[in-house]
């Protein structure tokens, strides 16, 4: 996954097909989610998968109403196609099943 640190980034990151997760790094749920996400990139390839750390823009997780961690935002052509909201992103069950449901 790449990093993102900043509104530049991010803005290029979501033209594409792009799978942002937003996560900190202070967050169980989100520690839980580091032991498989690479499986998830592996297994997903038709994403452009990214990462934001939530602490870091927090302006940024506002704009696109992130209000808990981990969330996984689907993007193609720089507008939020799909969100999966942390309270539905908790399993690796959940998560792949939320991938499974996007026509990237």
């Amino acid at each position: 996954m790449q990093p993102i640190h900043s509104s530049q980034q991010f803005d290029e990151a979501t033209k594409d097909h792009g799978m942002v997760v937003f996560t900190t790094s202070w967050c169980p749920d989100c520690k839980r989610l580091d032991m498989y996400v690479d499986e998830l990139v592996k297994d997903y390839p038709q994403f452009n998968w990214h990462i934001v750390d939530r602490d870091e823009l927090p302006e940024l997780s506002d704009a696109q109403e992130v209000r808990g961690i981990p969330s996984l935002l689907y993007y193609k052509d720089g507008v939020k196609q799909e969100h999966l909201h942390s309270a539905n992103a908790k399993t690796e069950m959940q998560i792949r099943s939320f991938l499974d449901t996007i026509q990237a």
